[in-house]
């Protein structure tokens, strides 16, 4: 693991690391091994925070509640990384607080060679204002998500194209309606030739990064008319809690048996659940349902949220 990596593990890795050693009683071999990198980086951190008055005789507070917390997030949900951001005072602000958290993420993960499967919606497209632009060689992103016949940031395929152009990388996209008219039409276009190739493309990402949404009209796929919200009490009546890549969930995680996810183009979350890495982003009272169903939907890697949402999720049962 290289310095960028190590960096972009947690928010704060020195108080990780300082956790692990003096709390969890983690040994310098077992902290290596859990972080992946070597017991001379371990040991070298552990002085480091002796010296920066990390670690006194105990560890600072703030920090140490917010490592308490991502160190429960990856317990509960088999995680290998927590990102937990303070929970702004204005939750208008939050999407762009968890997108900051994005940027830095994919700032350090996107390297040269490397695939990125992007959906989209708010929480993604707030993080290209913080994207640094930089030259990748090799690497490319494949947006998961169909068009809309619109340019705005609530086109899924923008978020996709902006982020390819910060890297100066190619883009794959899916050239289709996000929701077609007959589950039929759907499948004719996946038996396109160029369709065919960006989900082969897809299913050899390396990375896929992924919001959710929860079933209300305050949601951006219905607010913004993705999908009509007078399809809301059905999907509900179905036992939709959440929307992952517009497909509709339960609380188990479940695909829920309506005929919109037969419509939808999208690459299918079967295929996404294999990408090696899977980064759920979300955050807010209103959406802990639905990142909970994610969460049993998707085996994922990382999870992006703030403070007071984490909190939220570790109190249910």
């Amino acid at each position: 693991m290289n310095d960028k990596e190590w960096r972009s593990k947690s928010s704060n890795l020195k108080v990780k690391t300082a956790w692990l050693y003096h709390v969890e009683k983690m040994t310098q071999e077992q902290i290596a091994e859990h972080l992946q990198v070597s017991r001379v980086k371990v040991m070298r951190t552990l002085a480091e925070c002796v010296t920066e008055g990390i670690v006194v005789t105990t560890i600072n507070s703030a920090a140490s509640e917010q490592i308490a917390v991502e160190r429960a997030l990856e317990t509960r949900w088999k995680l290998s990384s927590a990102i937990v951001i303070p929970s702004p005072t204005n939750e208008k602000n939050l999407e762009k607080a968890i997108g900051h958290a994005i940027a830095r993420y994919l700032g350090t993960e996107m390297g040269d060679g490397k695939t990125l499967a992007i959906g989209g919606g708010a929480t993604l497209f707030g993080s290209l204002q913080f994207l640094e632009k930089r030259k990748l060689k090799d690497a490319s992103v494949i947006g998961l998500v169909g068009s809309l016949p619109h340019s705005g940031w609530i086109n899924p395929s923008i978020v996709a194209a902006r982020v390819a152009e910060t890297f100066d990388i190619d883009s794959y996209q899916i050239t289709a309606p996000v929701v077609v008219d007959d589950p039929k039409l759907a499948k004719a276009l996946w038996a396109q030739a160029p369709l065919m190739e960006v989900k082969k493309r897809a299913a050899n990402a390396d990375i896929a990064l992924l919001t959710v949404g929860d079933i209300s009209p305050d949601a951006t796929i219905f607010r913004h008319g993705i999908v009509g919200s007078e399809f809301i009490p059905s999907l509900t009546a179905r036992g939709a809690v959440a929307n992952v890549l517009c497909y509709f969930i339960d609380a188990e995680g479940k695909l829920v048996d309506h005929e919109l996810n037969s419509r939808i183009m999208a690459v299918d979350l079967a295929t996404v659940a294999k990408i090696p890495t899977i980064v759920l982003a979300a955050g807010g009272a209103a959406k802990v349902n639905a990142i909970l169903a994610a969460l049993r939907l998707m085996p994922a890697g990382v999870l992006v949220t703030d403070m007071a949402t984490a909190q939220a999720l570790l109190d249910q049962k």
